[in-house]
């Protein structure tokens, strides 16, 4: 009996062990997006006049901020509330719907099956309160214009041609959203003419903050009497908030005039008082300095200031200031080039955080070794207009070979400022790069645009070289890293890019990539000692609109 039980335990013991370990896994993941099995009101369906619309789904289902991120077009006023009955979603809306329109749903990524998260693609309900329904579509692809590459989530907008709002001032009725390769479609749209715009709208207003985020527009108007295609276009930064001084105040030692948005130039006049000094302390900001030490009395100055959409601001500002025991700033300089291998022709260049007052070239050094000795000359020192940059052009050849070294020595007190405090000791180890130590890339342009700039960035999308009107085109010296090489069409000659301009209705300058022709991608490896040709670019301006 007792040799009975004990055998009986070992073998549920044993079964028990094995049924832990072969204990079930729950199965295959559930890879299958849910599938619209029918709504209410239909696909295409006329004259509904319901506040609720339903969904029916082949799986259990669940919404995720739907009440935020679903798409109606035309907008409609007031709010929804939705209820999830397992397989059924349920929209009731607070508000009627607009006779005779027909209205269209884009639910994006606002509906998933309950366990895995699958999405249902290209779910879209269209219905009107009218006899008729609008079949009109419009597409198109949203681009990035600095990358060319495709944006998804960008909020795209229809306005009608005659409406007094814009992407920049209010909500649109008709909007949609890009896919995950940039692609847009309205659906279900009467005829007219339309505005087409996008923005990347990352507070969800519905409208572009120009200030704060990437937008852009299609120039021409669409005159939608068909199915209409290849929309596309670009979107880009352009603050087109109008230029405005923010305050004008003293601040310790200094007085600052600071604006609203970066200047690209300015200019300040006083019949008072010519000693006072100034500069473009940082992108929005003007630094007027105290040399006179007068305290109290208030200077009248004319100030215009321009901004990237060249809009001008005339003004007057009453400059003073006050003493104070805060410390000025500490006199600061950075030279480049700031990598240490060079061309044989380069530029040395310092900038400064205030104006220079005085300099001393004989503390001014270039140092192959200490039996090699060179001082620069005055003919050779080009200073900015406020006495922030100083540079010289110069040839290495001059002072060493290909692969050997010299030191750019700046002893202290090679600078005083305008605040008479000196400038620290500096060293710069530079040298003449070997082709083995270093790469190379080239190719050539074939474009009919008689103006054009071929830029290198770098794998963080720096510009770090550029060049104009070449169209042989070469980059040698590089360090070995990724890189990326642009085209842009260059159609006003003013050497820089210049975007699309909402204000004007006028198309950002064309920027083209190179891309491997059988990989597709834009990435340039380049390592020491490697020559990169066939880089080629080709644009045809004649042939595009």
């Amino acid at each position: 009996m007792t040799r009975a039980f004990t055998l009986l335990i070992i073998i549920i013991l044993a079964f028990l062990g094995c049924a832990r370990v072969s204990s079930p896994t729950g199965g295959p993941e559930d890879k299958d997006a849910p599938i619209l099995i029918s709504s209410t009101p239909k696909d295409g369906q006329t004259q509904y006049d319901q506040k609720t619309v339903t969904l029916l789904f082949d799986e259990a289902v669940t919404t995720k901020s739907i009440e935020n991120n679903l798409i109606i077009t035309p907008s409609i006023p007031g709010n929804f509330k939705t209820r999830i009955r397992r397989n059924a979603v349920q929209l009731t809306f607070d508000s009627t719907w607009r006779e005779n329109t027909t209205y269209s749903f884009n639910f994006g990524n606002t509906i998933t099956d309950l366990n895995e998260g699958n999405i249902p693609s290209n779910l879209y309900l269209s219905f009107s309160t009218g006899e008729t329904i609008d079949s009109l579509t419009i597409s198109g692809k949203i681009t990035n214009l600095y990358t060319s590459e495709p944006v998804k989530q960008a909020l795209v907008s229809l306005y009608p041609s005659t409406d007094t709002l814009d992407i920049t001032s209010g909500a649109a009725l008709y909007l949609t959203k890009t896919d995950t390769t940039g692609n847009y479609k309205f659906h279900n749209l009467p005829s007219g003419n339309f505005l087409v715009y996008a923005v990347l709208d990352k507070n969800n207003n519905s409208k572009a903050d120009t200030d704060k985020e990437l937008y852009g527009f299609l120039k021409d108007t669409v005159n939608l009497t068909q199915n209409i295609s290849d929309q596309s276009f670009s979107i880009q930064r352009l603050n087109v908030v109008p230029l405005a001084i923010k305050t004008n105040r003293h601040f310790g030692k200094y007085f600052d005039i600071t604006f609203n948005k970066p200047i690209t130039s300015y200019q300040l006049q006083s019949t008072d008082d010519n000693s006072i000094l100034h500069h473009q302390y940082s992108p929005d900001k003007i630094r007027l300095y105290n040399q006179a030490n007068v305290y109290g009395d208030t200077t009248i100055f004319t100030l215009s200031a321009n901004d990237s959409i060249n809009s001008n601001l005339n003004q007057t500002v009453k400059v003073y200031f006050n003493e104070s025991n805060l410390q000025g700033d500490e006199f600061k300089q950075e030279i480049s080039p700031s990598t240490p291998y060079i061309t044989n022709d380069f530029d040395l260049k310092i900038t400064f955080n205030k104006p220079v007052n005085t300099y001393h070239l004989d503390k001014i050094i270039i140092q192959k070794d200490t039996l090699n000795k060179f001082t620069l000359v005055d003919s050779l020192t080009t200073w900015n207009t406020n006495k922030t940059e100083v540079s010289w052009s110069l040839k290495a050849s001059n002072f060493i070979k290909p692969g050997e070294q010299f030191e750019a020595i700046f002893e202290s007190g090679a600078f005083i400022s305008i605040e008479s405090d000196s400038s620290s000791a500096v060293q710069k180890r530079f040298q003449l790069a070997k082709s083995e130590d270093s790469g190379m890339i080239e190719g050539t342009i074939t474009t009919d645009a008689p103006n054009f700039i071929v830029q290198l960035l770098n794998n963080q999308g720096t510009v770090i070289r550029e060049v104009f009107n070449i169209k042989s085109y070469q980059f040698n010296n590089l360090d070995a890293g990724n890189y990326k090489v642009r085209l842009i069409i260059d159609n006003n000659n003013n050497q820089k890019l210049d975007v699309g301009n909402i204000l004007t209705r006028t198309n950002s300058e064309p920027i083209i990539f190179y891309s491997d022709p059988l990989s597709k991608s834009k990435t340039i490896s380049v390592k020491k000692n490697w020559e990169i040709g066939d880089i080629n670019i080709s644009y045809a301006v004649n042939n595009r609109n």
